[in-house]
């Protein structure tokens, strides 16, 4: 009796699997046709794959990549972002299921997709790997991200990055920090804009560090000018106690970086800056400064 229960049990597992398997094939068969409604219907297999089997890394990361606002009912207001953070959810499922594969899959593939809610959802799939997964071999694939040959790996890197900074300054901005001596020029642009998004006073110093690089006696020691000019932007974005450092670059009328310096505060708007902009206006000077009027 125990020897045709154990048969049966066999029996009815790899039937199961074989209808997952049949699922998760036809769901792909349908996206690669041209019939219609075929991601809808795609969906749907792969959606009875998953009840098959929960933890179908594919089914799950097919769901996040083909699944929209369209399968789902409006509940909420910003249901369209509540599609995203869906869509981010099996994405991060497939990731917990087969985590080294599809880690390497949603920093260096899914991030180039040009579909911005795809974008978005993997986004949303890697900040959960980050508070819920292996924090640090996310970090290590964002940092081998960001210095690497690839224009879309370094610009998705430091979006990533700058997200996450966000949220966990503490972290981040030491990592950013310390790229900002990477021997790569386009590693060091890309940390200098995530520094900005990320938006810490706590990297205030080493972006003026680097602003004040331009003025450094050997040429080997100065920021490369798109870095710095980058930099000042970043300090914009910061705001608050970056903006001394702003003023301080206005007022130093040997800086090339001044016209720049002027733009960015005139965009913030502190009361501090009245005095140094007005001053500034009254010289004359080789590049337009355009202040917009609020």
């Amino acid at each position: 009796m125990k020897k045709v229960w154990v048969a049966l049990t066999l029996v009815l597992f790899i039937v199961g699997c074989g209808t997952q398997n049949e699922n998760l094939a036809k769901g792909k068969e349908l996206i690669k046709s041209d019939k219609r409604r075929k991601e809808e219907r795609a969906v749907r297999e792969f959606k009875l794959a998953i009840q098959q089997q929960v933890d179908n890394a594919e089914a799950h990361y097919l769901l996040g990549l083909y699944d929209s606002q369209e399968f789902y009912e409006p509940n909420t207001m910003d249901w369209e972002g509540a599609a995203v953070t869906e869509r981010g959810k099996h994405m991060f499922l497939a990731y917990q299921a087969e985590k080294r594969k599809y880690l390497e899959r949603l920093v260096f593939e899914t991030l180039r997709d040009d579909d911005l809610d795809i974008q978005n959802a993997a986004l949303d799939a890697l900040k959960r790997v980050y508070t819920q997964g292996d924090r640090k071999q996310l970090l290590s694939q964002l940092q081998k991200a960001i210095k690497s040959s690839d224009n879309r790996d370094r610009h998705n890197a430091h979006w990533v990055l700058g997200h996450l900074g966000k949220d966990d300054p503490n972290t981040i901005v030491p990592i950013l920090v310390n790229l900002l001596e990477h021997g790569r020029t386009e590693t060091r642009l890309n940390a200098v804009k995530a520094l900005g998004e990320a938006g810490s006073e706590a990297a205030i110093p080493a972006l003026a560090t680097l602003i004040e690089s331009g003025a450094a006696r050997s040429v080997r020691d100065r920021e490369e000018p798109e870095v710095r000019q980058l930099a000042v932007e970043a300090l914009g974005k910061i705001g608050g106690n970056a903006v001394p450092e702003l003023v301080k670059i206005v007022e130093n009328k040997g800086s090339s970086l001044r016209v720049d310096a002027i733009r960015t505060l005139a965009v913030l708007g502190d009361e501090k800056v009245v005095e140094p902009l007005l001053d500034a206006l009254k010289e004359q000077s080789n590049r337009d400064v355009v202040i917009p009027l609020n």
